[in-house]
């Protein structure tokens, strides 16, 4: 009777290990809805490692027009094949925006975190679709899920993608902005969801709208700054710790295959 020696079922097993975690994202930072993809626009990267930022909205192709303050504007999205916008303005927004001085802030930061957008259609179904989510994105040994709370789409694919990977036992944190108090019925379906996270085990680190705004508000009199001022702290946020999950998973991964 042949006897396998030790040393070759370790190097077997270590071997398995090694193309286990070669399969695999460390960590993949993923947002449901509008208000999480602006987070993850903001995300500046700490550091090169194996994570990716994905975003994942409702299908819209749209059209439409509108008059503001007496001013033509037009907007033509198309979602597929590939994102594409296409915006038409008036020649006095053109001209103001030709003439800024630091015109480049009209485009991407080429330091932000590369995001991909996934589209998909409007369900009821929503466990159905977290599972046939979770078959397209990266697999990864651990998540980041950002979302605003207070709407059915997001809030509600959050939730049962969250409860998705505790069933699977993926360690994963779920980062949930809380709408200001003058929204009140979208603020209540958010208290909701956030106790539903919580009373199901998972992780939960919540941001108030209301608080920030406030804390923002004495330092940034300007509403839209203290909006975008808000957006990059999150987004500072979920970056540490996205890079926390990934460099747990890159020393697991060393101890065990070493």
């Amino acid at each position: 009777m042949e006897t396998i020696g030790a040393n070759y079922i370790e190097g077997v097993l270590k071997g398995l290990i090694r193309k286990y975690y070669q399969e695999r994202m460390d960590n993949v930072v993923l947002s449901f809805g509008k208000a999480g993809e602006r987070i993850l626009r903001n995300i500046k990267p700490l550091q090169i490692r194996r994570t990716s930022y994905r975003s994942v909205l409702v299908k819209e192709d749209r059209a439409f027009a509108n008059n503001k303050k007496g001013e033509a504007y037009a907007e033509l999205e198309i979602s597929e094949p590939d994102p594409m916008r296409v915006t038409l303005l008036s020649r006095e927004e053109y001209e103001y925006r030709k003439t800024l001085s630091q015109f480049e802030q009209w485009d991407e930061p080429l330091e932000s975190a590369s995001v991909a957008t996934l589209y998909v259609g409007e369900t009821g179904d929503w466990e159905a679709m977290s599972k046939e989510l979770i078959n397209e994105i990266d697999k990864s040994n651990s998540y980041v899920l950002v979302s605003g709370f207070g709407g059915d789409f997001a809030q509600s694919m959050h939730i049962n993608f969250s409860r998705l990977l505790t069933v699977r036992k993926v360690a994963h944190v779920n980062v949930i902005i809380k709408p200001s108090r003058e929204d009140t019925k979208r603020r209540k379906l958010a208290e909701a969801g956030i106790r539903e996270l919580k009373d199901s085990g998972a992780s939960v680190v919540v941001f108030d709208n209301q608080k920030m705004i406030e804390k923002m508000s004495q330092v940034h009199p300007d509403k839209n700054k203290v909006i975008g001022k808000i957006n990059v702290d999150i987004a500072r946020h979920v970056e540490v710790l996205s890079a926390r999950l990934s460099n747990t998973s890159e020393l697991l991964k060393y101890q065990l295959s070493s």
